[in-house]
C-alpha cells in the first residue's frame, strides 16, 4: 500500500513538472506572438569565449537569450588572451543577432612572466674583457663595462648612472603603457660588480613593477611584478653570452 502511495506521488511530480515547463514554454511562444519579449543570437568572437547573462553562464561562442520588450539584460564575455567585454542588452534592440568580436588583451600579448624578474643574477665575466696587474694589483676592467653599457643601450636610450669605481650601473625607468587594460609596467636594469673567488663577476637585475595607469606619477602605486615586456626576455642570454666565460 505504501509502495502504490509512494507511487502516485512521484507520477503526480513528474506530471506536474512536465505541465510547468510546457506553460512557461506556452508563455513565452505568447509573449513572443505579442511583442511582449523577443529572441536575441549573441555570437562571440573567439569562439571559445564565455558567456555570462545576468551573472549566468549561457554557453560558449554563441547563446540564444530572451529579453522582455521593456527590459534590458547584462551580458559578459570573457576568454583567455583578450579583454573581459561587459554590456548591457535591451530589448527594443531592434537586431536578432549580435556579433561581439572581443579585443585582445595587449598587456597579455606583449608581457610574458620570468623568473628573472626582480632577481639578481650573476655573470662571470670572460676573463678576456679584463685584466689584473700582478704588481700593484688594480683591475683594468674598461672593456667589460663598455661592452655592458652597449647590451643596456639596446635596451634603454640612456644610462642613468655609471660609476666604475664603485662598480655601479643603472638604467632610468622605462616606461610601457596599456591604456586599454588600464596599467603601466616599467622595467629598469642594475649592475652591481663583485669579485667572486677574486674573478671580476656581474650581478645583474632586471627590476619590473607595474601600476595603475592613472597613478602613473605615484611612486607608492607602483608594486614588483612577475611580467616582462617580450623585448627584454633576450636581456639575460645577452649578458651571458656576450660578457660570460665561453
Amino acid at each position: 500500500m505504501v509502495r502504490f502511495v509512494i507511487t502516485l506521488i512521484s507520477i503526480f511530480v513528474i506530471g506536474f513538472a512536465d505541465a510547468s515547463a510546457q506553460l512557461d514554454e506556452v508563455s513565452g511562444k505568447i509573449n513572443k506572438f505579442f511583442g511582449r519579449e523577443k529572441e536575441i543570437q549573441i555570437v562571440v568572437i573567439p569562439s571559445d569565449a564565455t558567456i555570462k547573462v545576468n551573472g549566468s553562464y549561457y554557453g560558449e561562442g554563441s547563446a540564444k537569450v530572451n529579453i522582455k520588450k521593456k527590459d534590458f539584460i547584462s551580458l559578459e564575455c570573457s576568454a583567455p588572451g583578450y579583454e573581459t567585454l561587459t554590456t548591457r542588452v535591451y530589448g527594443n534592440d531592434g537586431r536578432k543577432t549580435i556579433e561581439i568580436k572581443l579585443k585582445e588583451d595587449m598587456l597579455l600579448k606583449q608581457t610574458a612572466e620570468s623568473s628573472i624578474a626582480n632577481n639578481f643574477f650573476s655573470v662571470k665575466v670572460n676573463k678576456s674583457l679584463y685584466s689584473d696587474d700582478p704588481k700593484s694589483g688594480k683591475r683594468n676592467a674598461d672593456n667589460a663595462w663598455k661592452l655592458a653599457h652597449s647590451v643596456l643601450l639596446k635596451y634603454f636610450d640612456e644610462i642613468l648612472t655609471s660609476d666604475m669605481s664603485s662598480g655601479f650601473i643603472q638604467t632610468p625607468w622605462l616606461y610601457k603603457n596599456y591604456i586599454e587594460a588600464g596599467k603601466t609596467i616599467r622595467h629598469r636594469v642594475t649592475i652591481k660588480e663583485s669579485n667572486i673567488g677574486g674573478e671580476l663577476t656581474f650581478q645583474i637585475k632586471l627590476s619590473s613593477e607595474m601600476a595603475p595607469t592613472q597613478a602613473r606619477s605615484k611612486e607608492e602605486a607602483f608594486m614588483e611584478t612577475n611580467r616582462i615586456i617580450k623585448e627584454f626576455e633576450s636581456l639575460v642570454s645577452e649578458f651571458q653570452t656576450r660578457l660570460g666565460e665561453k
